[in-house]
């Protein structure tokens, strides 16, 4: 059972994952694959990564939550919530 699912794996939904993973929570994350910002070229006002196209942060943030076990990334859709 999952302490906390969370819905979007872009910037935010990948931050959270991370934190709640340090503190060992058992977390899912369900993400399409489809962040509103992949058309985009480059993103800016995000430390350490300005200036950089929006996939390519999120393939090394994906990277990085791969070292924490409790840390679940699903290719999925949520429809609803109950």
């Amino acid at each position: 059972m999952d302490d906390v699912i969370i819905i979007g794996g872009s910037f935010a939904g990948l931050a959270g994952a991370l934190q709640l993973g340090r503190a060992r929570r058992k977390v899912t994350v369900l993400d399409t694959g489809l962040p509103r910002n992949r058309f985009a070229g480059h993103s800016h006002g995000l430390l350490g990564h300005d200036h950089k196209p929006p996939l390519d942060i999120l393939a090394e943030a994906r990277q990085q939550l791969a070292r924490y076990p409790t840390i679940r990334l699903v290719s999925a859709r949520a429809d609803s919530i109950s």
